[in-house]
């Protein structure tokens, strides 16, 4: 896991993902002033997911408009592991006999 507290690390990967220096980035900036469309939105998702190892409900998602929500929504999901979405196993190999 990346070193910082969450809002640090929600704040560098917003920056990384913008190409920013992260003190641009506040937790009161919408993703409409960052000008993020719907596919950098689930992009952005993604990087979230994997900078804390985590699946954000879709849900979740929809409710985020801006960077301190998203602060919040990863807070809450890791305070609450179990409301993570749980990626489905795969699927067991046929074997044909």
């Amino acid at each position: 896991m990346s070193e910082g507290t969450v809002a640090e690390r929600v704040i560098r990967v917003f920056a990384n993902f913008k190409k920013v220096p992260p003190e641009e980035i506040k937790p009161e900036t919408t993703f409409e002033e960052l000008q993020l469309d719907s596919l950098d939105g689930m992009n952005l998702i993604f990087e979230l997911e994997e900078e804390f190892d985590l699946m954000v409900p879709d849900d979740k998602v929809q409710s985020m408009k801006s960077v301190g929500e998203a602060i919040e929504g990863i807070q809450y999901l890791l305070d609450h592991p179990e409301l993570q979405v749980q990626m489905a196993p795969p699927p067991a190999p046929k074997t044909t006999l």
